[in-house]
């Protein structure tokens, strides 16, 4: 007599097999993977993230668990993509908020806080981070401004060093410029506010929306290169995939501000100056030439490259098309500087 044969069912058979790989992966609730991110975390640097603990413990109380499922794929993915980003759920009372958590990933078990300003002020150019030009013989004024707003010295520091979204957005948001809220930073863990899907799913959207959203990017390269506190803000990644669209609000959302070059404009001697294009495809820069002047219209250069190449391609406007031209190539007999191009399509875009 043959042995019975049992017959699963499609869904029967994902039950199994998620239940057979989450005893494989051990996958672990998603609240004790970041409490134990931040134990490492507080191992790698003690001194570093002094006032973090109680606040982070918590947040992560409050996190949804998501669903075996969601916790599998995500473990899955981990084996093959090492990039460390998270879709969270923060529900506080009947209320549930959409976060993204971002980790950074650095190739230390341990950082002596003592030796961060040195190691941070020896620091060659680094291509797509963050750059705070020098303002040698004294301390930066930078780091005095964030920590009269309340930073730990060794927590400034540690992340200028490694990772300068937590530190950045956070300040930028309390001013008001277009970057989501944080929620909380728990060491290299950063939860932040879902802020929409990325500029690249509207390059189709109708012709009247991508005119908005050129609008918004005009304005807000302006808005950086203006900064705050005398701090002029370089944005080194003003690509569609580094910015969003939060439908709700309908505003543009920075989402990364790793790749910064940040100018402390009472430190330089320089003028407004006329950002020169190297040679090479997108943007590319000398950080030299970021720090040299009071203002440089870089930020503006990007916004109308992003504008001209991937928003507003295909639109039929010759007057338009020709400002977009002009505020590019921005070439000496049409074009001083390239802040009044920005105003012009700005005027032209809302008419």
């Amino acid at each position: 007599i043959s042995p019975p044969v049992m017959h699963l069912s499609p869904g029967q058979l994902k039950v199994v097999l998620i239940l057979a790989l989450l005893q494989e992966l051990q996958v672990k609730p998603q609240r004790n993977v970041f409490q134990e991110l931040l134990e490492k975390d507080l191992r790698l640097c003690p001194a570093c993230f002094p006032d973090q603990r109680e606040h982070c413990e918590d947040f992560f109380r409050k996190i949804s668990e998501p669903s075996d499922w969601s916790r599998l794929m995500k473990a899955v993915s981990l084996l093959f993509d090492r990039r460390m980003v998270y879709f969270v759920e923060l529900k506080e009372e009947d209320q549930v908020t959409q976060l993204v958590a971002k980790r950074k990933h650095i190739d230390q078990w341990k950082v002596n806080s003592k030796d961060l300003e040195n190691e941070f002020l020896e620091l060659k150019e680094r291509l797509g981070g963050f750059h705070l030009c020098r303002t040698y013989p004294r301390k930066p004024r930078f780091v005095s401004y964030l920590e009269q707003r309340g930073h730990a010295s060794a927590s400034v520091w540690f992340y200028m060093m490694h990772y300068v979204s937590p530190l950045l957005m956070q300040e930028l948001y309390s001013l008001d410029f277009p970057v989501p809220r944080t929620f909380a930073s728990c060491g290299l863990t950063h939860f932040q506010s879902y802020a929409g899907r990325s500029l690249t799913h509207y390059v189709q959207a109708e012709e009247d929306l991508r005119l908005k959203l050129a609008i918004q990017l005009l304005q807000l390269a302006l808005k950086l290169t203006v900064g705050f506190s005398d701090f002029r803000i370089y944005l080194t990644d003003f690509t569609a995939d580094n910015l969003a669209y939060d439908e709700a609000s309908r505003k543009v959302i920075v989402i990364d501000l790793d790749s910064v070059v940040l100018v402390d404009a009472q430190s330089t001697l320089g003028q407004v100056q006329k950002y020169e294009p190297l040679p090479g495809e997108g943007f590319t820069f000398d950080v030299s030439a970021l720090c040299s002047g009071q203002q440089l219209d870089a930020n503006v250069y990007q916004a109308c490259l992003l504008v001209r190449d991937v928003l507003l391609k295909n639109v039929d406007n010759k007057r338009l098309q020709l400002l977009l031209e002009q505020c590019v190539w921005c070439q000496d007999d049409l074009c001083d500087m390239r802040f009044q191009k920005a105003y012009d399509l700005i005027k032209l875009l809302d008419s």
